[in-house]
């Protein structure tokens, strides 16, 4: 493997990390909106749900989009289609989540 494949594995793991973390963010803060939509004194879930929806805040988009542009300067067309498609869905992923996070925490006002 060349050096520059190597700076590309890299830069995908990174960007890998950051997806995981976005899905995990969303699935917790999913789960726990529900559980405190049912029950508003649910201690450990409103925990969760708080740090979920701070991670999802704290999660810098643009610096995926430029993680991402790095690696796909010398792909071909058919490989940047399905980078850009994964990146799409994971940032709107984590906009209807932050959405869902910021009126739930309103409507239970915490």
């Amino acid at each position: 493997m060349t050096m520059w494949a190597d700076n590309i594995k890299f830069v995908k793991d990174i960007l890998d990390g950051k997806y995981k973390k976005i899905d995990d963010a969303v699935a917790e803060v999913n789960e726990n909106a529900e559980i405190l939509l049912k029950e508003p004194d649910a201690g450990k879930s409103k925990e969760l749900f708080l740090s979920a929806g701070r991670t999802l805040e704290l999660m810098e988009t643009k610096e995926i989009l430029q993680l991402l542009q790095t690696i796909l300067d010398d792909m071909h067309e058919k490989e940047k289609e399905i980078l850009e498609t994964e990146a799409n869905s994971k940032i709107d992923s984590r906009l209807a989540a932050l959405e869902k996070y910021k009126k739930v925490k309103s409507q239970l006002k915490i």
